[in-house]
């Protein structure tokens, strides 16, 4: 990943899902979370919006080792966010949680060697928790009548059985080997769709003024379908105002230029860099606490960028899901204290004031 003053930065591609596994450490956006360390998996309790109380929905991970010691040779970073629009809120990440976790190379989980890229390896996950069957989170209920199926939450339960489960109990036998990756037809209703997440370094050549224009047309397109940090309680025309004046924000002008020369970009990744904001409002946003489990300072780690958006089937009206950027924030040593997935803090800036 990045070091020094070279930006990495993050694009979309589609992979077979098996390809995705928790054994290929795989960095990636949509479907079904790849967990790392497969036995102390998150309790559905962490994994609960703050404003509705509804169970999260796994957004994207990021697989970022850091080389500097042994116990983080494999680390990732997990994003979760609530599928309801009405929890999201101006400049307000409570509709997310952002949980770290690490392992050294040598664990209890995976080979010391790389493994092939083989859909056929074996690689049996009985001996670790149930996951549900619709989000992949640790499950602690399971199906009164075939006890083969697993959820997180009643909410989830209800679903599977309204799409297709009752049917499954109630005729033929179900299965309780469903494999990791596969999404069924409930979780194809609530899930993001699934990419492959590939990080390349920032080509750092100049744009023209055209290409500038373009992308800040784009974001200008994005604010009128109400999406890219634009949720705010406000008219088509106070709308229409606010972003005919988006030219005038300098810092919205140096981050269209900064992106033009990726425009498909949706990963941001300078660790112990800074953010490249979408506005100047970042006055009330850039209180970082200190890491709830060692006491020391948190650094920048990566960005979300508004164009993941248009990659992940998100509606177009109000009550949908929404952001300018997402900055993650972690702990700087990478401490290894506390529980294995490792609450850590996420910024959320919006076009809107």
């Amino acid at each position: 990943m990045a070091k020094n003053s070279k930006v990495d930065i993050g694009f979309l591609e589609e992979k077979n899902n098996w390809q995705l596994h928790p054994r290929f450490f795989p960095s990636k956006v949509g479907g079904k979370p790849a967990w790392l360390d497969l036995q102390n998996l998150p309790n559905p309790s962490q994994l609960i919006c703050k404003k509705c109380s509804e169970p999260l929905i796994f957004l994207c991970q990021v697989y970022a080792p850091y080389e500097e010691q042994n116990d983080t040779f494999h680390r990732t970073v997990f994003i979760f966010i609530c599928r309801n629009g009405s929890c999201c809120r101006t400049n307000s990440s409570e509709n997310f949680v952002v949980l770290r976790c690490q392992l050294g190379r040598k664990n209890d989980f995976y080979s010391f060697e790389p493994y092939n890229e083989n859909e056929d390896e074996e690689f049996p996950m009985d001996k670790y928790p149930k996951l549900c069957n619709i989000c992949g989170s640790k499950a602690p209920s399971h199906c009164s009548k075939c006890k083969k199926s697993y959820y997180c939450s009643r909410k989830h339960q209800i679903l599977d059985w309204q799409k297709g489960h009752k049917e499954i109990c109630q005729g033929q036998e179900a299965s309780n080997k469903l494999p990791y990756f596969i999404v069924t037809e409930a979780g194809k209703s609530i899930l993001f769709k699934e990419w492959d997440l590939a990080v390349d370094e920032e080509d750092q050549a100049n744009v023209s003024d055209v290409d500038v224009n373009k992308e800040m047309d784009k974001l200008r397109t994005l604010m009128q379908e109400k999406r890219a940090g634009t949720l705010c309680d406000v008219s088509e025309d106070e709308l229409e105002q606010y972003t005919n004046k988006m030219p005038e924000d300098k810092v919205f002008k140096k981050f269209n230029k900064r992106i033009a020369r990726h425009p498909e970009q949706v990963l941001r990744y300078d660790k112990g860099g800074s953010p490249l904001w979408i506005t100047g409002n970042t006055e009330n946003l850039i209180q970082i606490p200190n890491c709830q489990y060692c006491g020391g300072e948190r650094q920048f780690e990566f960005q979300i960028m508004p164009q993941l958006l248009n990659f992940i089937n998100v509606g177009i009206d109000f009550n949908s899901i929404d952001w300018g950027i997402l900055a993650i924030y972690t702990c700087t040593v990478s401490c290894n204290e506390g529980p294995a997935y490792k609450e850590e803090y996420l910024i959320k800036q919006d076009l809107c004031n």
